[in-house]
């Protein structure tokens, strides 16, 4: 599940899980090796994972079907917007 999930989230940012692995610090390989093996990465690797691409760990692991994080950061950006709009027509 973890592996499919951020090759979704790679995808829908256009770059491959190699070059995601080498801007993280792993090997070149280690997700591909990830999908492969039977070991479960590391609680740092799936925090660091995470944190790179804004989602929960909840949502790597599966355990949540949607991204939370990227929801709640799109509603804080229509509240700024609106906040943006109203001071503009007081002006």
């Amino acid at each position: 599940m973890i592996f499919y999930r951020i090759n979704k989230l790679a995808n829908k940012q256009g770059k491959s899980l190699q070059n995601i692995a080498i801007e993280l610090g792993f090997s070149k390989n280690y997700f591909y090796n990830m999908k492969n093996s039977k070991n479960s990465p590391s609680a740092d690797v799936l925090v660091k994972t995470a944190d790179y691409f804004h989602v929960s760990v909840d949502y790597l692991l599966g355990r949540d079907k949607d991204n939370y994080y990227q929801k709640g950061f799109d509603d804080g950006m229509d509240f700024v917007k609106k906040a943006m709009l109203e001071s503009l027509k007081k002006v």
